[in-house]
Order: structure tokens, then C-alpha cells, then sequence
């Protein structure tokens, strides 16, 4: 029985958890039935013992919005039902007792009603509570049952004072988990359209060079009847859409925090193995570096590495018998990456708006404060971006000139 008795006050709780306004908190209702309760049993006290009848109901009719709060959801009625319970409570203890009290303690009600309801309602509530409590206050002392009216009339101001600056911060506490509510969409939203600018770079970057592999495979069959370099291009095929495989993991991996990888992501530095790969599966392809690859950071690195895989990926895919151009130049001050098809044909998949490829580019440079131009030029196609470099690329001597890396 207590058992079941303590999970139906924990299903409680928690269901009038959600009805308390946004901004406030268990502590504030139990702050002010404490507070309540506290006044209440002092002005009970004060008052002679054949007036405890009459104090006590008062004190009943006090907290009794909060008995059916607990029980019932008036939580859009919550100041009214206040304001209407702690006028009548007081409006008892003034003119229901024998005798006025001195100092007494029961006004003090009707500041802490003004300030509970200010804080629950609205400005406008706030001022017709301290009109009406303090038309209470003067009509008592019209009729000698209060004394010092302008000592309680000033507390009343006070508790709407209290009251509306609790309102002001209960406001902006709820702009603020909005806000933060929102950012925390935009950041899911944008991670969700990273991994999927990841996926679609490692997918298309496998599948375009294990098909070359394959069809390399395929004519050494079928024409040389060369089994050798046919499985060694089927291993090649192998070797790739086994390190797509892990690549995919670790990107998915990412979604899963609990089991996320921590593979490092490919670089600046890995761009001459990713031309090395197309070259392997057949695309006739040169690499020109010029310029130390240590400026570059590694999210710079990683979106030059992305931008040239899915431009090789696109031109193995729509023209893979031309012949292709990758340069890197690095300055001091930016990162410059051209993807050139010598063919005069236009490699159609890169300039789809409808793909990932070319938004995916665009998204990647623009990020980090760069330009990237997609299109033909001189009767080539060619993807041309141009990266800023940070600090690291530009702080710090130069060094020794490097001579530039190229393949033939």
C-alpha cells in the first residue's frame, strides 16, 4: 500500500511538473506556500483564541488553489484562483476577527498574492491585483480595523515590482530555450547534412573507380585474354569497395555517439593515393602540386581532398577516356584547386542541380569563406576553387622553397 501510494504522488508530481508555466520551477510554488504559510500562522497567532475558528478557515481558503492545483489542471486559472482565495482569506482575517491586530501580520498576504499573480499573469493582471488589494487595504483602515495602511500599501507595491520582474526573467528564460532549442535543430540539421555529403562523396568515389577496375577486368578477358590483369584489377576492386566499406562505418559511426569512430578523415596529403587510385582503374589523369601542403589545415585539407574525388569520380563516370588535370597551388594566403577535363565535352553530372555533387562542392568551400567555380572554360571543363588558409598556413616562417610535386 505505501508503495503504491508513493507512485501515484510521483505520477503526480510529474504531471503537475508540466502544467507549471514555462520559467518556473517546483522551488517557486513551494518558495510561496512556505512564505504563505509562514504569514499565515503568524496572523493566526496574533489573533485572540476565539478568533481561531474564523483564522483558520481563512488559512483553508488560502491554500486552497493549490490543493486543487494538485489534483485538478487549473493552471490557466492559476492567478485568478489565487488573487480570488488570498483576497477572501484576508478580507476574513481584517474584518472576520474581534479586534484590529497591531503590526499585523495578515496584509502581508495580499503583497505576496500581488506578486505571485504579477508573476503568473501578465503586467495588466499584475496592476488589477494591486488596485484591488489595495482597495482592501484602505477600506479596512476606513473602518479602524487596520492601522500603518501606507506601510502595507507599500509593500503591495513592492510584491508588484518583485512580481513583474519575475515575469520579465520568466520571458526571456523562455526565449531562451527556444533559442537554444532552435540551434540545437539547425546543428542536428547540418550534421545530418554533412554525413550525407560524406556518404555520397566516399559512394561515388568507390563505385566510380571499382567500375573502372571492373571493366578493365572485363576487356582484359574478353580481348587479351590476360587472367593476370584481370585479377589484378579485380583485387584493386576489392581493395577500394573494402576501404569504402570502412569509410561508410565511420561516417554512419557518427550518428552514434556512443560508438563513434575515430579514423582519421583523409587530408590535403592523401590527394596524390586518390590519383593514384583513378590512375590505377584507367582514367588518364596528372597531378601538379605546388607549394608546401603543411599550410593546410585539416578541414581545409579534408574539403580539397572531397572536391577533387567527386571531380575525378564525375569525369571517370561521363567521359573516363579523356584526359584530366589536377592542380594544387598553395600560397601563403589561400589554397587554389582546379579539376580540368581536357575534352571539350561537358561533364554533365558535375553542373546537375538536382545531384549532391555540385551543391556538396559549393556547401564545402563556402563554409570555410572560399570560391569555387564550376563550368567550361577555354573549351575545357573545369572545376576551379579557391580556399582562404588560417592561421596555421599563414603564421610563421615560410621555409625552404619546395620544388613542386607533379605526375606524368
Amino acid at each position: 500500500m505505501p508503495r503504491e501510494a508513493g507512485r501515484i504522488g510521483d505520477y503526480l508530481m510529474r504531471r503537475k511538473k508540466k502544467a507549471i508555466p514555462n520559467g518556473f520551477t517546483w522551488i517557486f510554488v513551494v518558495s510561496v506556500d512556505m512564505t504563505m504559510a509562514f504569514i499565515g500562522a503568524v496572523a493566526v497567532f496574533q489573533r485572540p483564541t476565539s478568533d481561531w475558528p474564523v483564522a483558520i478557515a481563512a488559512m483553508v481558503a488560502a491554500i486552497s488553489p493549490w490543493i486543487v492545483f494538485i489534483f485538478f489542471d487549473i493552471s490557466r486559472f492559476i492567478g485568478v484562483a489565487l488573487w480570488s482565495a488570498w483576497m477572501v482569506a484576508t478580507a476574513m482575517l481584517l474584518f472576520g476577527t474581534s479586534t484590529p491586530v497591531h503590526t499585523d501580520f495578515a496584509p502581508l498576504l495580499l503583497a505576496l498574492m500581488v506578486g505571485a499573480v504579477s508573476s503568473l499573469t501578465s503586467f495588466r493582471g499584475g496592476v488589477l491585483a494591486a488596485v484591488s488589494a489595495a482597495a482592501l487595504l484602505c477600506l479596512a483602515a476606513a473602518l479602524h480595523r487596520l492601522d500603518s495602511v501606507a506601510l502595507y500599501v507599500t509593500f503591495v507595491a513592492i510584491g508588484a515590482l518583485v512580481g513583474y520582474l519575475m515575469l520579465t526573467q520568466q520571458r526571456l528564460l523562455v526565449e531562451q530555450r527556444q533559442a537554444h532549442e532552435q540551434f540545437a535543430e539547425h546543428a542536428a540539421a547540418d550534421e545530418r547534412r554533412r554525413i550525407a555529403r560524406e556518404v555520397h562523396d566516399v559512394i561515388a568515389h568507390s563505385l566510380s573507380v571499382t567500375l573502372l577496375h571492373v571493366t578493365a577486368a572485363r576487356r582484359a578477358l574478353q580481348q587479351d585474354r590476360d587472367v593476370d590483369d584481370a585479377e589484378d584489377a579485380l583485387q584493386d576492386a576489392e581493395r577500394l569497395g573494402r576501404q569504402a566499406m570502412a569509410d561508410i562505418r565511420r561516417t554512419v559511426g557518427l550518428l552514434d555517439d556512443g560508438h563513434a569512430r575515430t579514423a582519421p578523415e583523409p587530408d590535403v596529403d592523401d590527394i596524390p593515393a586518390l590519383v593514384d587510385d583513378f590512375t590505377k582503374a584507367g582514367l588518364h589523369v596528372r597531378l601538379r602540386i605546388d607549394g608546401p601542403t603543411e599550410r593546410v589545415s585539416a578541414t581545409e585539407g579534408l574539403a580539397l581532398y572531397r572536391i577533387a574525388q567527386e571531380s575525378l569520380a564525375n569525369i571517370a563516370k561521363h567521359a573516363p577516356e579523356s584526359e584530366s588535370v589536377v592542380t594544387l597551388r598553395i600560397t601563403r594566403s589561400d589554397a587554389e584547386l582546379s579539376v580540368t577535363n581536357r575534352l571539350p565535352v561537358r561533364v554533365g553530372a558535375v553542373g546537375n542541380p538536382e545531384g549532391r555533387g555540385l551543391p556538396g562542392m559549393r556547401q564545402r568551400v563556402e563554409l570555410l569563406g572560399g570560391a569555387i567555380d564550376v563550368g567550361p572554360a577555354q573549351g575545357n571543363w573545369r572545376v576551379h576553387a579557391s580556399i582562404p588558409l588560417t592561421d596555421k598556413g599563414s603564421g610563421g616562417p615560410a621555409g625552404p622553397p619546395r620544388v613542386p610535386w607533379c605526375n606524368s
